[in-house]
């Protein structure tokens, strides 16, 4: 060791007390570097060594000392990449920078670490040997590659004459992870000059197929690889390979370099086996950096990077797992590539936090944190083998509204993969519609010269429609990603679902969710977060702005009832005279269509109470069971020897001009966690059914015959994964609750007769303000002697947010009763 090197590191430890001054060799010096904030060099005889190269690509700053004419500055730009030094106080100088400025070190350790693996990598050199030694570069010519792009609208996997050798060099040993073992035919689509091949010859049995744009990267690949094709993967024809030809195929930073890479997607799905995957990488355009730019009102793009200048496409990891939905792909596991800051982001301790750029957000899920310090996505996906639904004819009734019908006829196209046609009925528009509807391709279009009503002009869609799926859209909606599929799996979820409508921001009844986004930029990825929860609940009412049935529904109930004019309650009619024949109406939890909400009226200045309350009027007659209720009484119990159905939604009530429709008022919700209870659930629900108003069941996962039968005692049913948690699981029951009290108990309870009859009373009881629970006894049945348990337990409480279970165990609501000053 040099005397000037020796006496550096004597002031670095004298100054720097954590300071490591250390031996090692391969993987323990690499562990010495991942966990340093700062790494050191001092040449001897002003060399370039190989810490110079191996610190930056352990992703921590360099510091050297400044050499000059030995081709340094040939390989790293000084202040961008490392940081030089001529003496000791610019030594310590440039330390206390990157100590005292995060934003500094961030940036060289980011600069360093991408420059590095960009062109100083063995393969690199490895190249310029060999390029030096051949004494000429090879010229390749192919016919089937162009080097101007002529159609501006013609997709081009990237401008392939302007990169260096080194951009083709990489061989990816992040993207080799995600791939399994078994595989034996690979596919590395944008291969470059086939580094990741290569490598994954030397150590597995497997053939690796490239395609490459870039000629000299090509004929390079040609050396590595089994086959290579020389062309830009959208002009590959689908043809090209045989069905089922690769079980691996490879999109390494690919995808953003296309204007239309769903096609890409869709030409893997045809070319890989049944089990097979596609591994693909995508820069993460939420990483700070880019957000970071954005605030200053920077969009840079670079060589290569975050920001290559060849990028067409930008890709969070949501809009990336869009893509392989909408793609025909499963995604299987997903990783992220940590990029600046994510260490000392997770030293901070504090992960719901980020702070960079002048912005600060905090209260962030954890995983949602992390994203803005990933700098890549990994995904490897699996064919999804989703059920064939058959064409669905999606109907519209039209009036006026342009633009909301464009909007809305945009995103069914853009976010619909279902075979679907499209049926416009128009009402006599006069700005525009008709002749807009025209130009739709592949659009059935019916034209009334007056506006004819809502019920009539849908009935006259379905006179012509020819799918085996009909779904009634208002049009001033607007479709999420997977809509159609999501409403049709759970229309033929059960045989005896007979309706299907989604969840929205504004709309009537129990399919109006809340919702975080402030225009319709973030309605699909708020969408998008509720598919990973399969939820569906058994309902008495959909509203009709987007309905989901088959074809044969009209068969046994007919269509729309047409007295209803101009709209406003022919929907409840059709769900009604639904359920009658047999069928339930389910909404999809998961599936969220945004609605604007009665812009047809609005626009056309029609009295939207007085078309209620006249429409109203026709639905009591029609449906008035004639059965008064008295104002102040206890509701009578639902009758044991009735169908035990779902409870309607309204009452009606006689008054002095004819029948009042009233919503009905629900005061007791029971409220249950079951799974595999087969042998009680029965026995529990026949005896509390008297005694509620509406029954809510969270299952966790049976498989079994508990659903059908709590289904069969009206029970509107949820699903929740069992992450075992009891207090978890019952407070998602309470989430459905509609009543005023909520009355909880397990699948092996019984509920004796006057039990249940002092319960509803309790219900209808008054109440002091400082009264939020009630003690009542339950008799549990042993599964194994039959024996009943009694037992005191607060089994009542009031359906309030603060009131939630505690404790993973043995779950308990007394605690938050207590804290809201309960007696």
């Amino acid at each position: 060791m040099s005397d000037r090197r020796i006496a550096m590191l004597r002031i670095l430890q004298s100054s720097y007390p954590n300071s490591c001054v250390t031996q090692a060799l391969f993987n323990e010096m690499a562990a010495v570097y991942s966990q340093s904030r700062i790494g050191f060099n001092c040449s001897v005889a002003d060399d370039i060594n190989m810490r110079q190269f191996e610190i930056p690509a352990h992703g921590i700053p360099l510091v050297t000392n400044r050499v000059e004419d030995n081709g340094m500055e040939e390989l790293f730009t000084d202040g961008q990449h490392l940081l030089t030094f001529g003496n000791e106080d610019e030594l310590l100088s440039a330390i206390d920078r990157l100590l005292s400025d995060v934003a500094l070190r961030q940036r060289i350790t980011q600069s360093g670490y991408d420059h590095v693996l960009a062109h100083h990598t063995y393969q690199h050199r490895m190249q310029v040997l060999y390029e030096t030694c051949t004494q000429h570069k090879r010229q390749f010519q192919s016919a089937t590659i162009s080097k101007h792009v002529d159609d501006p609208q013609r997709s081009f996997a990237f401008e392939v004459t302007q990169k260096s050798d080194s951009y083709f060099e990489f061989a990816r040993p992040d993207v080799q992870t995600l791939i399994p073992d078994t595989v034996r035919h690979i596919l590395d689509i944008g291969c470059g000059a086939g580094a990741l091949g290569a490598s994954l010859k030397q150590v597995r049995s497997v053939s690796v197929t490239g395609i490459e744009a870039n000629a000299n990267a090509a004929a390079r690949a040609r050396l590595r690889l089994d086959y290579v094709l020389c062309q830009p993967i959208d002009d590959v024809d689908p043809g090209t390979f045989d069905p089922g030809t690769f079980d691996c195929i490879v999109l390494a930073d690919i995808l953003e370099h296309l204007r239309d890479p769903i096609q890409t997607l869709r030409k893997c799905r045809q070319w890989l086996a049944t089990d097979g995957c596609v591994i693909v990488s995508v820069p993460n355009s939420r990483h700070h950096s880019v957000v970071t730019g954005l605030i200053h009102g920077n969009w840079t793009y670079e060589r290569a990077g975050l920001l290559d200048e060849d990028h067409v496409r930008c890709f969070t990891l949501r809009e990336i797992q869009k893509l392989l939905y909408r793609s025909g792909f499963r995604v299987t596991h997903q990783m992220g590539i940590p990029g600046s800051g994510h260490r000392e982001w997770k030293q901070s301790g504090q992960t719901d936090t980020v702070h960079f750029g002048g912005l600060h957000i905090s209260g962030l899920d954890p995983a949602e944190a992390e994203d803005f310090f990933i700098y890549q996505h990994l995904l490897q996906a699996t064919p999804d083998h989703r059920r064939s639904f058959g064409l669905t004819s999606i109907v519209i009734a039209t009036w006026n509204q342009l633009a909301c019908t464009r909007e809305c006829v945009d995103s069914i196209l853009i976010r619909t993969d279902e075979p679907f046609e499209l049926i416009f009925v128009d009402n006599g528009s006069t700005d525009g519609t008709p002749t807009y509807l025209e130009t739709i391709p592949h659009a059935k279009v019916i034209r009334n010269t007056e506006n004819l009503g809502f019920a009539k002009a849908v009935n006259q869609g379905l006179a012509v429609a020819q799918g085996s799926n009909i779904v009634l859209l208002n049009n001033d909606c607007v479709v999420s990603t997977g809509w159609l599929y999501g409403l049709l799996e759970s229309l033929y979820d059960n045989e005896l679902n007979g309706l299907a409508g989604p969840v929205s921001n504004n709309v009537s009844g129990e399919q109006q969710i809340s919702v975080p986004y402030q225009d319709l930029s973030g309605m699909d990825g708020f969408a998008w977060s509720l598919r990973g929860k399969r939820s569906l609940s058994i309902t008495d009412r959909l509203v009709g702005f987007c309905l989901a049935f088959r074809r044969s529904l009209l068969d046994q109930i007919g269509t729309l009832d047409e007295q209803f004019r101009i709209g406003c309650f022919e929907d409840d009619d059709f769900c009604r005279r639904t359920i009658q024949a047999g069928y339930r109406a389910v909404i999809a939890q998961h599936v969220f269509v945004h609605h604007y909400g009665s812009v047809t009226f609005q626009g056309a200045g029609f009295d939207l109470g007085e078309i209620l309350e006249e429409n109203q009027k026709r639905y009591a007659a029609k449906w008035n069971p004639n059965r008064p209720t008295a104002d102040n009484s206890v509701p009578p119990a639902p009758r044991l020897h009735e169908p035990k159905t779902v409870s309607q939604r309204y009452t009606s009530v006689n008054v002095e001009d004819g029948v009042l429709l009233q919503r009905r008022h629900i005061r007791l919700s029971l409220c249950m966690i079951v799974r595999d209870n087969e042998d009680t659930i029965e026995a529990c629900l026949d005896s509390i059914y008297p005694w509620v108003d509406e029954i809510i069941v969270v299952d966790t996962g049976s498989r079994d015959r508990t659903p059908d039968i709590c289904r069969r005692f009206g029970a509107r049913m949820f699903e929740f994964p069992w992450i075992d948690d009891f207090s978890a699981a019952r407070n998602e029951s309470l989430r459905y609750a509609r009543g005023e009290w909520i009355f909880w108990m397990d699948s092996d309870d019984i509920i004796e007769q006057d039990q249940g009859r002092r319960l509803r009373q309790l219900a209808y009881s008054p109440h002091t303000d400082d009264c939020f629970g009630y003690v009542m006894q339950v008799q549990c049945r042993s599964s194994t002697s039959g024996q009943m348990t009694v037992f005191d337990h607060v089994k009542v409480f009031r359906n309030l947010p603060e009131l939630r279970f505690e404790h993973r165990i043995h779950e308990q609501i007394l605690p938050a009763i207590r804290r809201l000053g309960g007696n």
